[in-house]
């Protein structure tokens, strides 16, 4: 699955803990403007050693 964390919007900070292999988390430009962007670094951190790919900037395309 693909989850999009951006300013504006973003999946729930669960779904995104329990991110693994196969799935993918894409960090959009804005995603740090939200005023809760440390507990969704928080849960990609953990997706990332769960395995799940993250994607920011560049890497998006």
């Amino acid at each position: 699955m693909i989850y999009e964390i951006s300013a504006g919007d973003a999946p729930p900070l669960g779904d995104i803990r329990e991110a693994c292999a196969g799935d993918e988390i894409h960090l959009l430009d804005d995603w740090r403007q939200r005023p809760d962007w440390t507990r969704y670094l928080d849960a990609v951190a953990h997706a990332m050693a769960r395995g799940a790919v993250i994607r920011q900037g560049a890497d998006l395309g």
